[in-house]
């Protein structure tokens, strides 16, 4: 393998290695101590019986502090045919601790070496870590002067940190660094660019959610913010909306939310609200928002148990949502009353209370044995929609939802209709218009899938059973009892929906591969122009005027904005992340489909920032896990760029089955595991490397998760085109999954509607990956959590046994404590370093990172 020799001087005078290249990509830290001086020795050891050492002061920076530095608290250094030379100052003596970093960025695992020659004491660190020092001077800058430091790098941007411990008693300190790394390139501080790591997804700040008071005159945004091997911390801030200006912000209230504005309240007021445990109390405050933030008040102490669902009426009103618990899972012996007994609160029952603050006063709503949601309140009638939950595992989809009615103020109910399709309802809003305000008195808005009223929203084939992950909205009129849906060949499918002034809706959406939101006031339907791939979370005024979102491109951080549907005004207020997206290179993203038995099978593929299309690359191929489509989300945890900063080209897909592409291709889903998809798949990257040349195809691997990880599985045993598979809590047996795992029989509800191991062997069996083990020829890595309750970890275990005795290419690698997705930074971090290093291994023909992480045993 060729080596590229990178050669660079950070402080130094003429010596033996001068006349190489040298990099002048270093930057200095300003504040570091110029003088330091000895104490005033009253003894010559302390309490701990250690004498004083002036080398205890050599301390390197922290990397966190270098790189949330301003601009004035750096210096670029000045060479001079490659020297940089420090001036000490004889007149003050004493000692000065000077500290020099410069950055790395590595596409492949590499091993390499910095040697560092000092007349003075030094330490040298990458990435927070240690990896050589010299506590001793020396006259010169020979061979007694250097520090030998071995380098083991990660793919990614790492920061080399040199301090230097200066004695003031000669002119002049002299350094000089050289390193010798194999693929890695220095990068100039200055325009440092470096390809996405997972660290950068891990940390730092992300908006999380936005909300805006009833007029549209303020808008709150809360954000978190990772730091790694951490809890997050989190953070409120409220914006006027007429100049998003912050006017009120908040590190100890992250429940908190926005009071409605009451008309007949006057003067209106603003008002955030929140529920804090103090001393194992919680208390209950308000905070008035108007002209300038007040202090919070103390509104309530003792305040129950239960979640705050919304005000009644008025401020003094609350309707909340309280849960009985029961947890008998500590029993040693546990009857079993329902499949889902097996999951931790199952037996939680909610229901509904009022809370009367000026009396602290609870009055139930709803009683029983029954889970009772909140839907929605209307402040004009004083009613309430809720909806009580009953379970029937006889018959799919295993449960339905009756929706009621209740009168506030005379506790009269009207059940108003049983669907077992259905998930939640909300009032329409009357405006100005007379019509819209009479047809927002007799219509309910509820949201539900194809199958729901009779699937009389259903847009499939014959034959075909409508997806349940599919939603959409329907309009339920109350007098007549009967639904119609509303887009009638609306192809995105609904994620959540607000309805606003008359009878206006607001509709987020799962669309194709994005997350978009469309308006629709029963004459007009549009998707609204916001400058995001994925809408995170999106709110509008009641009147349909000012909004507030957050969102995240293919390859941007989450951005909030606000602004004006009338005068279609839209701004970026915040950008928490810009800075680290400025300093990523990251290369371009571009469309591709191909046809496929009368189909537009669409896909995309992104490329390394350092692409050449004259060059061949190594290419990973992702596919969607359950049914919902791979999209846009740059900050995931299988980003693309994540990999093309590892030099691979990344085709994404997303074959039949998915959400988002309309009723029809949503129901190939249904009782088909896999089979079409698989198909769909095989197909699109044989024809992506017939017509992209740069692809390597011999080095193509694919990877999923979940029911992308039994789709790893099924390709493997339908193909030999890819040279490594990886499967993260992948399904091997469908049987074994519907019966263990916690959702599995609910899943197929979905997946295998009405089918069952006793009437449809042929599903259970012939599609399992497992029953045909013997197929499969790739190199094969399972990954799983051992606390798997969706996945459980039998299902890897059967591949692995199975593939192990067939004498196949096959690694099994158990992430100790995790659940279906790898939560804990440190084993996230390995559990990505897994996956990268089988794939340099199969891929780019490196094994080393993955012998380092997995050494062969003879056992």
């Amino acid at each position: 393998m060729k080596k590229l020799y990178i050669y660079f001087t950070l402080c130094c005078i003429a010596c033996g290695v001068q006349g190489q290249d040298t990099v002048k990509c270093f930057q200095r830290i300003k504040n570091s101590n110029p003088y330091i001086r000895m104490p005033f020795m009253i003894d010559s050891v302390n309490n701990h019986q250690k004498g004083f050492t002036m080398d205890d002061y050599l301390i390197v920076p922290q990397c966190s502090k270098i790189k949330n530095a301003s601009a004035e608290d750096l210096e670029k250094v000045k060479t001079d045919n490659g020297t940089v030379k420090i001036a000490l100052d004889t007149a003050n003596g004493g000692y000065s601790v000077y500290n020099y970093f410069f950055e790395l960025s590595n596409s492949d695992y590499v091993k390499g070496k910095i040697s560092v020659f000092s007349t003075e004491k030094v330490k040298i660190t990458v990435d927070d870590k240690e990896i050589g020092k010299r506590m001793s001077r020396k006259d010169s800058l020979n061979a007694e002067a250097k520090v030998d430091c071995e380098l083991t790098l990660e793919p990614g941007g790492h920061t080399a940190v040199i301090s230097l411990l200066c004695k003031n008693d000669r002119p002049e300190a002299m350094m000089q660094v050289v390193a010798v790394i194999e693929k890695t390139a220095v990068s100039d501080v200055e325009n440092a660019k470096r390809g996405l790591a997972l660290t950068d997804i891990l940390t730092g700040t992300s908006p999380y959610s936005v909300s805006m008071t009833d007029d549209g005159e303020y808008y709150m945004v809360k954000y978190y913010t990772g730091t790694f091997g951490e809890k997050n911390k989190y953070k409120v801030e409220v914006r006027r909306t007429y100049n998003n200006v912050v006017v009120w912000t908040s590190e100890d209230a992250s429940s908190v939310k926005w009071m409605p504005v009451f008309e007949n309240v006057v003067p209106k007021t603003h008002t955030l609200y929140y529920v804090k445990e103090e001393n194992k109390v919680r208390n209950l405050y308000f905070i008035n928002i108007t002209d300038r933030a007040s202090e919070p008040q103390l509104i309530c102490e003792n305040f129950p148990e239960g979640k705050i669902e919304g005000f009644a009426g008025n401020k003094n009103t609350l309707i909340i949502s309280v849960t009985d618990k029961e947890d008998n899972a500590k029993d040693d012996l546990r009857q079993l009353i329902h499949p889902d007994d097996r999951i931790g609160g199952w037996r939680n029952r909610s229901n509904l209370s009022l809370y009367f603050i000026d009396r602290a006063l609870t009055q139930p709503l709803t009683f029983g044995h029954h889970n009772v949601s909140f839907n929605d309140y209307a402040q004009e009638t004083n009613t309430l929609l809720f909806s009580i939950n009953e379970e029937d595992v006889t018959v799919r989809p295993f449960s339905k939802n009756t929706l009621v009615e209740m009168n506030l103020s005379t506790f009269e109910v009207d059940t108003l209709l049983t669907d077992s399709f259905i998930s939640h309802a909300k009032y329409m809003k009357a405006g100005k218009n007379a019509d819209k305000t009479a047809l927002a008195k007799t219509h309910i808005l509820i949201q539900g899938s194809g199958e729901a009223f009779g699937a009389c929203g259903a847009e499939v084939k014959k034959g075909q059973t409508p997806n349940i992950y599919n939603s959409l909205l329907f309009i339920f009129d109350r007098t007549a009892k009967k639904a119609k849906p509303l887009l009638k060949g609306f192809k995105p499918s609904v994620n959540g929906f607000k309805a606003v002034a008359d009878n206006q809706i607001f509709i987020t959406t799962t669309d194709r591969d994005s997350v978009n939101v469309y308006f629709y006031d029963f004459d007009t339907l549009y998707r609204l122009p916001l400058d995001v791939d994925i809408v995170g979370d999106f709110d509008v005024d009641t009147e349909g005027k000012h909004f507030v979102f957050y969102g995240q491109n293919y390859n941007r951080s989450n951005r909030v904005f606000a602004g004006n549907l009338k005068t279609a005004e839209c701004v970026q207020v915040a950008y928490p992340k810009e800075t680290m997206n400025e300093q990523l290179a990251l290369g371009e993203m571009r469309v591709w489909n191909f046809k496929h038995k009368g189909d537009i099978i669409e896909g995309r593929y992104y490329l390394p920032a350092d692409f050449d299309s004259t060059k061949q690359y190594p290419m990973i191929v992702y596919y969607y896990g359950g049914t919902t489509p791979t999209d846009r989300m740059f900050e995931m945890r299988y980003s693309a760029y994540l990999y093309t900063a590892q030099g691979y080209i990344v085709y994404v897909l997303n074959p039949s089955g998915t959400i988002g592409f309309g009723q029809e291709f949503a129901a190939r889903h249904v009782n088909a595991w896999g089979e079409k998809t698989a198909e769909e798949i095989i197909c699109g990257v044989k024809e992506f490397c017939k017509t992209h040349s740069f692809v390597n195809a011999k080095r193509i691997g694919c990877m999923g998760a979940s029911y992308g990880g039994f789709m790893t599985q099924l390709l493997q045993t339908k193909t030999d085109i890819f040279a490594a598979a990886i499967s993260h809590a992948g399904i091997s047996d469908i049987t074994s999954y519907w019966g263990e795992g916690y959702w599995g029989y609910s899943y197929s509800a979905a997946a295998s509607a009405n089918s069952y191991p006793w009437n449809n062997k042929t599903l259970f069996v012939e599609h399992s990956p497992l029953f045909a083990a013997d197929k499969i020829k790739t190199p094969l890595l399972l990954l799983h959590g051992t606390d798997d309750t969706n996945v459980p970890i039998g299902e890897s275990i059967q591949m692995f046994n199975a593939l192990k005795i067939l004498g196949r290419e096959v690694a099994f690698v158990t992430v100790k404590g995790e659940n279906h997705g790898i939560v804990d930074h440190k084993k996230r971090l390995a559990w990505n370093n897994t996956i990268y290093a089988w794939f340099a291994k199969w891929l780019k023909d490196d094994a080393a990172w993955w012998d380092t992480l997995y050494p062969k045993k003879e056992m």
